[in-house]
C-alpha cells in the first residue's frame, strides 16, 4: 500500500493504540459515525461501527463534503472566483499544484474497507449478515477507488500518452501494523478499472444474496448499478454503461423529478432523485469555510437578506445564458448578497435541513443515469444507440421545460454534453466530463489544454518520498 511517514503514525495510533481500549468503551464514543475501523472487528457491533466509519469518510471536505464538487467546478469553465476571499482562488485560476487533495483520505477509507472485508472472513456471524456488510463495503471501496482514479490519473477514454504515469496503487488487504505496510507502484489504468468492476460485481452479488432494503444514505443494489453506469462511461465501456443504466432506471426511474416538482425537489432536505446521498447529522457540521453552502452562496438560508459568508465560486453569466428563459433550472440561480449582489450563485446547497451548512450531498441521482445512458448509447456508434441517445436527451430537455429536438451525429453529442453541463452543474461533474472527453478548458484566466500537466494533480510529496516505487505526475517535483 502507498504510505507516508504520517500514515505510519496514524496507523500506529489508530490500530495499535486502539487495542488499549475495550470494545464497549469505543462503541460508546460520540459521534458513532467517527469510530475507527480498527476497533473490535471480531464482533458484529464492531464491524457495524467500522462500516459506518467508512461512510463517514465520504463527509470529509477533501471528499464529497466539499472538494469533489467545489474544486470540480473551480477547475472548469462554469464559474469564476468572486474575489471575496482567497479560498479556491488558485483552483479557479488553475494555479500549479491547486487541485484535488484526496489521496490520503481515500487510502485511509480503502484501508478501513479492507480491514472490514478481511474481518468478515472469520467473523462468527451468519452468511446473511456477512453478505449485507460486504455488499456495502465493496460498493464503498469501488467508489473510493474510482474517485482516486479520476482525480489522480487519466481516464481510459482520454490519455495523453507523453504524460501518462498509469493509474493508482491497488491494495486489497488491510493494514493494522506498521510492518504490514507495502509500497506499491501505480497499477495500470485498465487494472484499476478492473479492480473497480470486480468490487461492483462483488457488491452486486452480495446484494442479490442478501437483498436487504436500506435508505439512500447507505449502499443499495440500486446504488451499485447506478455507480456502474458512471464507471463504465469513464472506462469507455459504452454498451455496459447502457445496459447498467437501463437496469438502474428500472430500479430507480420512478424517482425522476417532473418539471412541476423540480424546484421543490432541490429545496427538500433529501433530493427525490437521489440513488445514493450522503447525510450529515448536526454533530457533523463542516462549518462555513468547508461546506458547499459556504463555497457557493452568501446566504445561510434561502430567504436571507443579509450576507453571512463569502460565496467564492459563482456562476458565469455566459453559463447562465445557456439556459433559455423557459428552463426550470434557471430557478436554482439567484443574485447573491453583500459583495455578490451582481453575481449569480447556485442554491442547490442552501441549509435545506434547517441547520446552516448542513446539506445532504446527492452523489448519484437519476438524471445522471439518463445522461450517462444518452452519452454512452451515442458512443456505441450504432443506429439503435443514437435513437436511444436522442430519447434520453429529450427526456432531460422536456423535464427542463425545453422543446424536443431531432438531432444526429456530432450535433446530438454536443447537445447531450450541453444538457449534462446544465443539469449536473455544481454537482462535481464538469471538470471530469471535459477531462474524460479529452477536451480543453476554456476560461478567462487562461485556457488549460488537455495536454497541459495541470489536468492532473500533484501526488503528495510525502507519498512519493516515502515510496520509491511511486511515480509523480508529470510536471511536478
Amino acid at each position: 500500500m502507498v504510505s507516508t511517514t504520517s500514515l505510519y503514525k496514524i496507523l500506529a495510533a489508530c490500530f495499535i493504540g486502539s487495542t488499549l481500549f475495550s470494545c464497549k468503551k469505543m462503541l460508546e464514543l460520540n459521534p458513532k459515525q467517527s469510530i475507527d475501523s480498527g476497533i473490535a472487528l471480531n464482533t458484529e457491533q464492531g464491524v457495524n461501527a467500522a462500516t459506518t466509519g467508512i461512510y463517514a469518510r465520504l463527509q470529509s471536505s477533501n471528499q464529497y463534503g466539499r472538494n469533489y464538487y467545489a474544486i470540480a467546478e473551480a477547475l472548469a469553465d462554469n464559474v469564476y472566483h468572486s474575489g471575496n476571499s482567497s479560498q479556491m482562488a488558485n483552483e479557479c485560476s488553475n494555479a500549479p499544484g491547486s487541485h484535488f487533495t484526496n489521496w490520503q483520505s481515500c487510502y485511509y477509507a480503502i484501508n478501513q474497507s479492507n480491514l472490514v472485508l478481511d474481518a468478515l472472513k472469520t467473523l462468527p456471524a451468519s452468511q446473511l449478515y456477512r453478505d449485507g456488510i460486504a455488499a456495502q463495503v465493496y460498493f464503498l471501496r469501488a467508489l473510493f477507488y474510482h474517485d482516486l482514479a479520476r482525480t489522480q490519473a487519466y481516464d481510459p477514454t482520454a490519455i495523453y500518452a507523453p504524460a501518462n504515469k498509469g493509474g493508482v496503487p491497488i491494495v486489497t488487504s488491510g493494514v493494522n501494523d506498521i510492518d504490514e505496510i507495502s509500497f506499491e507502484a501505480r497499477a495500470s489504468i485498465p487494472d484499476v478499472y478492473k479492480r473497480i468492476y470486480d468490487d461492483l460485481d462483488s457488491s452486486y452479488a452480495c446484494f442479490n444474496r442478501n437483498n436487504a432494503q436500506s435508505s439512500i444514505h447507505k449502499a443499495t443494489k440500486a446504488a451499485v448499478v447506478a455507480l456502474y453506469t458512471r464507471v463504465a462511461l469513464y472506462n469507455g465501456d459504452y454498451q455496459k454503461a447502457v445496459d447498467k443504466a437501463t437496469e438502474s432506471l428500472t430500479l430507480s426511474g420512478s424517482k425522476f423529478m417532473t418539471n412541476a416538482n423540480y424546484m421543490t425537489g432541490w429545496r427538500a432536505e433529501v433530493n427525490p432523485e437521489s440513488i445514493f446521498e450522503i447525510k450529515f447529522n448536526v454533530s457533523e457540521n463542516l462549518g462555513s469555510d468547508n461546506s458547499l453552502r459556504g463555497m457557493f452562496t452568501t446566504r445561510a438560508f434561502l430567504t436571507d437578506v443579509t450576507a453571512s459568508i463569502h460565496g467564492v465560486i459563482v456562476a458565469k453569466q455566459s453559463f447562465y445564458d445557456l439556459m433559455p428563459a423557459s428552463d426550470v433550472r434557471k430557478g436554482l440561480y439567484m443574485f447573491g448578497l453583500g459583495a455578490n449582489t451582481a453575481k449569480l450563485e447556485c442554491t442547490k446547497y442552501i441549509s435545506k435541513n434547517k441547520v446552516v451548512n448542513l446539506d445532504n450531498i446527492p452523489v448519484i441521482r437519476v438524471s445522471e443515469v439518463y445522461l450517462n445512458r444518452a452519452e454512452a448509447a451515442y458512443k456505441t456508434g450504432t443506429p439503435a444507440g443514437e435513437a436511444q441517445a436522442l430519447t434520453d436527451l429529450n427526456t432531460i430537455r422536456q423535464r427542463a421545460g425545453l422543446t424536443t429536438v431531432s438531432l444526429s451525429g456530432q450535433a446530438l453529442l454536443d447537445e447531450i454534453l450541453l444538457q449534462r453541463r446544465l443539469e449536473l452543474a455544481f454537482e462535481g461533474h464538469r471538470f471530469f466530463d471535459l477531462k474524460r472527453n479529452g477536451m480543453d478548458i476554456i476560461k478567462e484566466t487562461g485556457d488549460i489544454l488537455f495536454t497541459d500537466y495541470r489536468m492532473l494533480p500533484r501526488i503528495p510529496i510525502r507519498e512519493v518520498n516515502a515510496n520509491s516505487n511511486l511515480e509523480q505526475n508529470e510536471g511536478y517535483k
